[in-house]
């Protein structure tokens, strides 16, 4: 059960397909990125994974087919998007900053009556494999 409640942000920050917007103060590479998952009544929780991003795809992405995003909007270095899972049954509001080669970001959950918090740090470590 705990590990099912870690893959939803996960699934979800990993989601996001290309979309056309003004390029972020980003560098384009892979990027490292570490998320510390906060829930209420269990211990925060860090994962790292590496992803290739670009300007044009500024968010890492996955083939999640159950979630739908409802909003996208990009300020300046700033990124920020809403997306529903199952229905409603999850809802998700996230944000990224990014600075050349680093970025910051904020993910929250809410499922089944509960919210989570997921925060992000990330940092280019090379050109994309």
């Amino acid at each position: 059960m705990k590990k099912g409640i870690y893959f939803i942000p996960v699934a979800l920050f990993l989601f996001f397909s290309t979309f056309s917007f003004a390029a972020p103060n980003m560098e384009d590479g892979l990027w490292e990125i570490t998320t510390t998952m906060d829930m209420p009544g269990m211990p925060a929780k860090s994962l790292t994974h590496n992803s290739c991003l670009t300007k044009e795809k500024a968010v890492p992405q996955t083939s999640q087919s159950d979630c739908t995003i409802k909003d996208l909007e990009n300020l300046g270095n700033t990124i920020t998007w809403t997306v529903v899972c199952r229905e409603g049954a999850t809802i998700s509001k996230g944000k990224v900053t990014y600075a050349g080669a680093t970025m910051d970001g904020v993910i929250e959950t809410t499922t089944s009556g509960k919210t989570m918090t997921m925060k992000m740090k990330g940092k280019r470590i090379g050109p994309c494999k």
